[in-house]
C-alpha cells in the first residue's frame, strides 16, 4: 500500500509536469516565430564562421538566389541545406565565367583576394587538404558547415531553454505550481490521488487495452489532449486556510518559492521526458508484482 502510494504521487507529479512543459513548450515556439530566433542565429553563426573585414560576406551568401529564394521576401530562412551553402561559396568566390568550367586555380585566387586573413587561411586549408577537384572542396566546405551548424544547435538549444524556464517560472507562479504543495496534497488525500492517476492512465493509454503490454498512443495524440487539462492540485485561493492560499509564515514564504522554483527547473526537462517517463510509470504500474511461483 505504501508503495503503491508513492507511485501514485508520483504519476500524479509527472502529469502535472507533462502539462505545464507542453504549455511552455507552445509559449517558446511562439517566442521563436515571433522574434525570428532561428534565422536570427543562423544569420550571426554565418557572420561568425565568414567574418571578413569590410565585405559582408555572409550577407552576399543570404542574398545568393539559392538561398533568398528559400524564405519570404525580406526575411532570412531558418535553415540552409550544406549543398546550397557550398554552392553559394564556390559562386561568390569564383564567379562562373562563360563556358569554361570553374577550375580550383580560380577558387584559389578567389580566395586569396579575400580581405580577412583568417578566413583566407581557413578557407585555403581547405581547398588544401581536399583531392585537388572543385568537387572535393566543395565537400570540404560542407563539412565545415555541418561542423559549425552543430555547434550552432547547441547554442539555440541553450538559448531555448532559458525562455522555456522564464516561460515556466511565470506560469508556475501564475498557476500556484508549487511542487512541494502538488506531493503533500497529492499524498494526503486519496481521492484526488485516485483521480489524478485516472487521468494520467487515461492520457497515456487511451484507445489501448489496460494491459500493461499495449502500445501507448504517441506523443502528439497526448500533447493535443492536454494541452486544455485542468489538473488538480495547483492554482491559487484567496480563502484562509487553503492550501492554495498565499503563505503567511516566513517558512511559507520560503517553501512556496522553492516548490515553484522546483516545478520551474523540472520544466526545462521538456514535455517529451515527462510524457516517456508518464508512460514508464503507468506500465510499471499496470503490471503490478510478478506472480509467485510454486516450487
Amino acid at each position: 500500500m505504501f508503495g503503491s502510494q508513492i507511485l501514485e504521487v508520483v504519476i500524479g507529479v509527472t502529469l502535472i509536469f507533462l502539462v505545464l512543459s507542453i504549455g511552455c513548450s507552445g509559449f517558446k515556439e511562439v517566442i521563436a516565430s515571433v522574434l525570428s530566433l532561428r534565422s536570427k542565429t543562423l544569420v550571426n553563426a554565418l557572420r561568425n564562421m565568414l567574418k571578413n573585414g569590410d565585405r559582408d560576406l555572409a550577407a552576399e551568401l543570404m542574398e545568393h538566389p539559392l538561398i533568398a529564394r528559400t524564405a519570404k521576401p525580406g526575411e532570412h530562412p531558418a535553415y540552409i541545406s550544406s549543398r546550397s551553402f557550398s554552392q553559394a561559396m564556390l559562386d561568390l568566390l569564383a564567379p562562373a565565367g562563360g563556358a569554361q568550367p570553374r577550375t580550383l586555380q580560380d577558387l584559389r585566387d578567389g580566395i586569396g583576394k579575400l580581405p580577412d586573413d583568417k578566413l583566407r587561411r581557413t578557407l585555403m586549408g581547405l581547398i588544401d587538404s581536399s583531392a585537388n577537384t572543385v568537387d572535393a572542396a566543395r565537400t570540404k566546405m560542407e563539412d565545415w558547415f555541418d561542423d559549425t551548424m552543430a555547434r550552432v544547435g547547441g547554442w539555440y538549444k541553450r538559448m531555448a531553454q532559458q525562455i522555456i524556464f522564464v516561460a515556466g517560472l511565470l506560469l508556475c507562479v501564475a498557476l500556484n505550481a508549487d511542487s512541494i504543495m502538488i506531493v503533500r496534497e497529492l499524498w494526503s488525500d486519496e481521492a484526488l490521488r485516485s483521480a489524478v492517476v485516472a487521468q494520467a492512465a487515461k492520457k497515456v493509454h487511451a484507445g489501448s487495452s489496460s494491459d500493461a503490454s499495449a502500445q501507448p498512443v504517441s506523443f502528439a495524440q497526448v500533447a493535443s489532449e492536454v494541452r486544455q487539462a485542468n489538473t488538480p492540485p495547483i492554482g491559487w485561493s484567496s480563502t484562509p486556510g487553503d492550501y492554495r492560499a498565499l503563505p503567511n509564515t516566513p517558512g511559507g514564504w520560503l517553501l512556496k518559492i522553492l516548490g515553484i522554483g522546483l516545478s520551474s527547473f523540472a520544466i526545462v526537462l521538456g514535455a517529451p521526458f515527462w510524457f516517456d517517463v508518464l508512460n514508464k510509470i503507468i506500465n510499471v504500474r499496470l503490471s503490478g508484482n510478478p506472480p509467485k511461483t510454486t516450487s
